[in-house]
């Protein structure tokens, strides 16, 4: 048999080969987008972990600055505790000599009284 193909073939193929290239630019197209989405989604992630380690970062130095703070607070509590036992302590001589003057005192109302009985 000779060429048996119908003269329409070549724009069949041609069709076909149309077809072909605009599915093959639409799936271009697609994996394009595709491709920009992860882009996209990669610049999220590292933004995520960049404000992510920003926040450890700022963490730990407030977690720094409230020991120091506290340490500031304990140390004046201490001294604080030290002066105020340093009061106690200065009250109760004077205590001490307050009980002591008023013994004093009436021995020597008692002195003075025996000196008046006697005269």
């Amino acid at each position: 048999m000779a060429n048996t193909t119908p003269k329409s073939t070549p724009v069949v193929l041609a069709a076909k080969a149309e077809e072909a290239a605009l599915k093959a630019v639409e799936k271009a197209k697609e994996e394009s987008v595709a491709v920009d989405n992860v882009e996209k989604a990669q610049t999220v992630v590292r933004t995520a972990q960049e404000t992510a380690e920003q926040a450890v970062t700022d963490a730990q130095e407030a977690v720094t600055r409230a020991e120091v703070a506290a340490h500031a607070e304990v140390e004046k509590a201490e001294e604080a505790g030290k002066r105020a036992e340093e009061i106690a302590q200065t009250a109760k001589r004077a205590k001490e000599e307050a009980i002591s003057a008023v013994a004093k005192v009436k021995a020597a109302e008692v002195v003075a009284t025996s000196a008046r009985l006697k005269s």
